[in-house]
């Protein structure tokens, strides 16, 4: 592997010399020691990850009767899982590009050539089993349902681009060692967005269009990607370099680059990995964009060009804003901070200090059921300072006690919160409260 810095005036730089610039963002020096350098940042603990804590207490556990890999979802777990994918949806549509959202099955048979041609490309990965004579591979990403489409589709050169879209269950044979809850799992979902263009500068066209996507996402979980540019050889980098010097111009960052060198014949002519260095000191990578130059061959996926000639049309994968669940990691990697508030499944408890208040609270959750805020009562015979400790062990942001004083006042102070979160949640996804509003008839 060759690894180089490629900045903003798209230039070249040796890592030991970008390493001894005197202005140079911090973070993005970590990400180069760590990616390019393999220095570890933070030393490991035998302690679990912090992250796991409110997360198991939100509802994202392993599955205990299924083969390792498998998540649970309860309740406000789901429901965050649910404004993931919404969100997904969300800035996909936004993009100015005809999307066409489809889904297919998440099994294949390999007695099919177009099945095993792209499962060839997993190998080991491959998350496969035998029923009756027939050999399965479970979906590694959504490419089988989206690429048969198009291979079907008898598409001309006034179609493009578009883009076929959905979110789908994926599956993939992690090693039980790799795995790691919201990170790596043998079963997750996946926002997959597969562009068709008519060439390769048609492609790059459109690149800062989709990665402004992948931006904006991090920007909403209050985090910042570092950039690794992948490409498969030298002779790759010389052919394409006009169009991937434009990526860090786009980016408005310098970015690493790893030449592969290794031989190995790729589908895709460049890689782009959108990590973040989590609280273990690990890069991971959460969103990325392939420009695939091979597989619309492999697969049979042409258009008619404008002088009637068939042409394979170049395509882009990417995930947006990356899986599911590894978005949800950024979020709970960086918990310490708050989740975001479109994102929190409970935005206000309110804490009647006597039962005589319980019938006001759910009088004022009626009142505001048409706001996009999830509003619980804790309604429970129990001492206000215990019920203050348990809203707080169940991370719920903003407790309201709620007394004479406060119904006396006209909730003048609920007022001021409320207008406040829905100016936070802002245009994002947001889903009713689907559970009881009563805290002693939750599960």
């Amino acid at each position: 592997m060759k690894y180089f810095i490629l900045n903003q005036q798209r230039q070249v730089v040796e890592i030991d010399d970008y390493l001894k610039l005197p202005e140079i963002d911090s973070e993005f020096e970590r990400f180069i020691r760590r990616e390019a350098l393999n220095e570890i940042i933070v030393e490991q603990s035998n302690d679990k990850p912090a992250y796991l804590a409110p997360a198991s207490k939100l509802g994202f556990n392993w599955e205990q009767n299924a083969d390792i890999g498998h998540v649970q979802y309860n309740f406000k777990a789901n429901l965050m899982r649910r404004l993931v994918q919404d969100y997904a949806r969300q800035l996909v549509h936004d993009i100015d590009l005809p999307i066409y959202e489809v889904n297919g099955a998440n099994m294949f048979s390999l007695k099919h050539p177009v099945v095993d041609a792209y499962a060839s490309l997993y190998g080991d990965r491959l998350y496969q089993f035998k029923s009756g004579k027939s050999d399965i591979v479970m979906s590694y990403d959504a490419s089988y349902p989206q690429f048969n489409l198009a291979a079907k589709a008898p598409l001309s050169h006034k179609q493009l681009p578009f883009a076929h879209f959905s979110i789908s269950d994926c599956y993939r044979q992690e090693q039980s060692g790799e795995m790691m809850l919201l990170l790596r799992q043998r079963r997750f979902y996946m926002p997959d967005i597969h562009p068709y263009f008519k060439d390769i500068a048609q492609a790059f066209e459109w690149f800062p269009k989709l990665q402004a996507k992948i931006l904006q996402s991090a920007e909403s979980a209050n985090r910042k990607y570092q950039v690794v540019i992948e490409i498969p050889s030298e002779k790759v980098w010389q052919e394409y370099k006009d169009y991937i010097e434009q990526i860090p111009v786009s980016l408005g960052d310098d970015v690493l680059v790893n030449i592969l060198e290794d031989g190995k014949d790729r589908y895709w002519a460049v890689n782009v990995d959108y990590k973040i260095i989590d609280k273990l000191g690990q890069a991971r990578e959460i969103a990325c964009i392939q420009v695939d130059i091979g597989n619309a061959s492999r697969l049979n996926i042409h258009y008619i060009d404008e002088d009637g000639q068939a042409k394979h049309p170049v395509i882009i994968h990417s995930a947006i804003p990356g899986g599911i669940e590894r978005y949800l990691y950024i979020l709970f990697d960086n918990f310490e901070q708050g989740l975001p508030a479109w994102i929190q499944p409970v935005h206000i408890r309110l804490i009647p200090v006597g039962g005589e208040f319980v019938e006001p609270c759910k009088k004022l959750i009626e009142k505001y059921a048409h706001l996009p805020l999830r509003i619980e009562v804790d309604d429970r015979a129990v001492s206000v300072s215990s019920r203050l400790k348990s809203a707080h062990e169940d991370y719920v942001p903003h407790k309201i006690v709620v007394g004479q004083q406060e119904i006396d006042g006209q909730f003048g102070e609920l007022d001021k919160l409320i207008a406040k979160l829905i100016k936070e949640v802002g245009d994002k996804p947001f889903i009713s409260r689907e559970w009881p509003a009563e805290v002693s008839r939750q599960l």
